[in-house]
């Protein structure tokens, strides 16, 4: 599929705010039902345009690697330089996303590199508290919605400190968002979670007490980064590997007495990062197909599984110096933030399938695999019932109910189909329709 046209993004940016706005349609949920919340679809974006809000009409940003860390916003001892900041809080606004805000990387004066704890906790909660006085209400309303304690806090590439030292923290944000901004999120440091160390770090901060109060009890929401191996055997790393680490991650949490009511948030997910000696070699190139069909199927796998937030990381990524990608999942082409890639267009396609109600069967949640690896995902609101399906490692066969009769494939195509026949289905998820 050629790359978006920048006369086809009127329909995409319309059917989003359809989408968002007839959330109130769908009918009543059951207990194993999910309902699809608009703030589900998250990007990053650094573009200085914020162009992502014009073609992928996302319900959430996350504020992290766009020039608004700690140490770019405190210049000098208790001096703020508000303007970058300003300018994406206030281009979220006018798009209605909510805002979460990464407070992390420490001012070269209250520690020895960005890395480190600050040498004091209180230089830390004097920062937050100008954030939260400033954003609590920006220009009339709601700047920003959460507040996360920190990056990536189980890899060094981010935090130098002990997780004693980053509960510490994350206590410190909770104790003043109580005090100044009492309607904001506290959202728990991001972690990583596809390697055996980056798992362990999870288990040692959540087994962490603060004044013998359990640190979870200090956040409104876990933030794990599920990104999975570039590379698992001859294949390539896909969604369904992230929901492996997802279900590695709640039993880290239940073996820490964490509740299983409180949300978790997918902070950053995309596909082919390496890791390791590696980290700095380009990312697999896959076709726009697999890129497209990445996106569709993360969306659809996180929501059922109950995850609150999936932030894509990033929409505008650039590339190594030498050529390639950081990832292998790209929403918009290199340095052209306003022209989507077919992944773009997925992002905004997927939106559009999964509006209403993700439907479980039987007290299940919703996207039940069969016993062939194929998935079934059952959407609900006013307009009726849409089935998605796909198949990630082989081609199976699928009966088609007997209202079926249009054929919706990732790229944006379409087609009739009978009802009662046999459709092939692979790694492309479809979506058919009455």
């Amino acid at each position: 599929m050629a790359r978006a046209t920048r006369a086809a993004l009127p329909a995409l940016l319309t059917a989003a705010v359809v989408m968002s706005t007839a959330l109130s349609l769908a009918a009543p949920a059951a207990a194993a039902d999910v309902r699809v919340n608009h703030r589900l679809f998250g990007a990053h974006d650094s573009s200085a345009a914020s162009s992502s809000f014009a073609t992928i009409a996302e319900g959430s940003v996350r504020l992290w690697d766009v020039g608004v860390r700690w140490n770019q916003v405190e210049t000098s001892r208790n001096t703020y330089d508000w303007t970058r900041l300003d300018q994406l809080v206030a281009a979220a606004q006018a798009a209605r996303a909510e805002v979460t805000m990464v407070v992390a990387m420490t001012p070269s004066f209250y520690a020895a590199k960005p890395t480190d704890p600050p040498r004091n906790v209180a230089a830390y909660r004097r920062f937050v508290r100008a954030l939260m006085k400033r954003y609590r209400s920006f220009d009339g309303s709601r700047g920003i919605a959460a507040y996360q304690a920190w990056d990536e806090v189980n890899i060094s590439t981010f935090w130098s400190g002990s997780m004693h030292q980053i509960a510490q923290l994350t206590r410190a944000l909770a104790r003043v968002r109580d005090h100044v901004d009492p309607s904001a999120k506290v959202v728990a440091p991001a972690m990583v979670a596809r390697m055996a160390f980056e798992l362990d770090g999870i288990h040692a901060y959540y087994h962490q007490r603060i004044g013998g109060v359990p640190v979870w009890r200090y956040v409104d929401a876990v933030s794990v980064d599920l990104y999975p191996m570039p590379r698992y055997g001859g294949r390539i790393g896909v969604p369904e590997d992230s929901m492996q680490l997802l279900r590695q991650v709640r039993g880290k949490l239940r073996a820490a007495g964490v509740p299983r009511s409180l949300p978790i948030w997918d902070t950053e997910i995309n596909y082919g990062l390496n890791s390791g000696a590696q980290a700095d070699t380009p990312a697999t190139t896959v076709s726009d197909a697999r890129q497209a069909a990445n996106v569709v199927r993360t969306y659809l796998l996180n929501a059922a599984a109950g995850v609150r937030r999936v932030f894509w990381y990033t929409y505008d990524m650039g590339t190594y110096a030498g050529g390639g990608s950081i990832a292998n999942t790209r929403l918009a082409v290199a340095y052209q933030p306003a022209e989507l890639t077919p992944a773009g267009q997925a992002y905004a396609l997927v939106q559009q399938w999964m509006h209403g109600t993700l439907v479980g069967a039987r007290g299940r949640r919703p996207c039940a695999r069969d016993r062939h690896g194929t998935y079934t995902c059952v959407v609900h609101d006013s307009t009726g019932t849409r089935r998605i399906y796909w198949n990630p490692f082989r081609h199976a066969r699928v009966t088609l109910r007997g209202n079926a009769r249009a054929l919706h494939g990732v790229l944006g195509g379409h087609r009739p189909v009978t009802a009662g026949t046999s459709l092939r289905v692979g790694w492309r998820p479809v979506m058919v329709t009455r």
